[in-house]
């Protein structure tokens, strides 16, 4: 199942580029299934982590889809956990998959914030490091309970601090 997510979502995202990079965007979502494949053996959980933009962000997919290509329960976590009282209460496998998520991002932030300095930020929506980092803090803050002592989290409050406090 997880390399038939990784040929789905290779295809779905086909052509596209993280923010403001040449980087393919295939490489954030293998990551996260990377990162949620160090927390469980769940082939459900860790294709729901690859497949994890794929509604939101690519023409042509839909619940419905991954619903009948994976399974009810892969189409129900790839869903996003934007908000941080939803990944707070959420069920710990989407919780997985939202601190992967995270996780990935603040890699991402952390080897790019040395190279373009305050110019990363405009990457963003929000385009202020005050308010992301607000953002990154909540839910590190609102995980620390479910995940305190996994590597994952471990390394995401690292990077969080390192970047934003």
């Amino acid at each position: 199942m997880i390399n038939k997510a990784i040929e789905f979502a290779t295809r779905a995202h086909a052509g596209q580029f993280r923010k403001g990079t040449r980087r393919p965007y295939i490489v954030h979502p293998i990551e996260v299934g990377d990162i949620v494949s160090t927390m469980t053996q769940d082939e459900e959980i860790i294709s729901a982590a690859v497949l994890h933009d794929t509604i939101e962000d690519c023409e042509g997919v839909s619940r419905e889809i991954l619903a009948r290509e994976f399974s009810e329960r892969v189409a129900g976590m790839e869903r996003k956990s934007a908000t941080i009282e939803h990944i707070r209460n959420a069920p710990r496998e989407v919780q997985m998959v939202g601190l992967a998520d995270k996780l990935s991002n603040m890699r991402d932030i952390d080897r790019d914030y040395p190279v373009y300095g305050e110019e990363l930020w405009n990457r963003f929506r929000m385009k202020d490091k005050k308010i992301i980092g607000w953002y990154y803090i909540g839910i590190r803050d609102a995980l620390k309970d479910a995940f305190e002592g996994v590597e994952a989290y471990e390394e995401y409050s690292r990077l969080v601090h390192k970047n934003f406090e």
